[in-house]
């Protein structure tokens, strides 16, 4: 085997799986930004959409990247089943609030209701606060900073639950169960986004304290 090549597998490859991790997190905040420009702006729907599935597009490139390097390398910075798991869920994110965009546009929603409005903006909070916790995992002398992050993450959780719960009880007061159905589904997608993006701070919190 080339020396190049055993070095390449047995060097802990540090910068380029926290930078594709963190790229994820970017992407997954850029994308919700996005979702929310589409909500304000919903009369250009579908080109904002495909903005959104843009962004997705790009996720996908950064996972099959990272999963490439992955399995080249030998020695990595932390296990790799936190690596991959971390990964997952940001990938997950990223086509969670592309799934929301697409909904819309197939639904042809005139016009989002105030709740779907509020969940993405708690959804823009949330992966701005995941950004932050991702790059925080970069050096163990900002491990320290993932708490208050991770705790911003799930208090926004908390207050998504609030709002879905209070949504769904005021949709079912409506009379047309076509437009009950169409909404509920994007609600729910929604909703789920949150608790992804809390299942990802769980991940970061876990490999904090592996790793402390």
């Amino acid at each position: 085997m080339p020396l190049t090549r055993l070095k390449h597998l047995l060097v802990p490859q540090d910068g380029l799986f926290f930078e594709l991790m963190q790229k994820q997190a970017e992407i997954a905040h850029a994308s919700s930004q996005a979702l929310c420009h589409l909500f304000s702006d919903h009369h250009n729907m579908k080109k904002n959409a495909a903005k959104i599935r843009e962004l997705e597009h790009q996720g996908d490139q950064l996972m099959r990247d990272l999963y490439t390097a992955l399995n080249k390398t030998f020695i990595v910075p932390i296990d790799h089943t936190d690596i991959s798991t971390l990964a997952s869920a940001l990938d997950d994110i990223i086509d969670l609030i592309d799934h929301v965009s697409t909904l819309l546009v197939i639904y042809k929603i005139a016009k989002p209701s105030s709740a779907m409005i509020q969940l993405a903006e708690l959804v823009s909070n949330q992966t701005h606060e995941l950004k932050s916790a991702v790059a925080a995992i970069n050096h163990s002398r900002t491990y320290g900073e993932v708490s208050k992050h991770c705790t911003k993450i799930k208090s926004f959780e908390n207050k998504a639950d609030e709002v879905y719960i209070h949504a769904i009880e005021v949709l079912f007061d409506k009379k047309e169960p076509l437009e009950v159905i169409k909404q509920k589904e994007i609600l729910e997608c929604l909703e789920s986004t949150t608790d992804k993006i809390d299942k990802a701070a769980q991940h970061i919190s876990d490999i904090v304290m592996k790793h402390s």
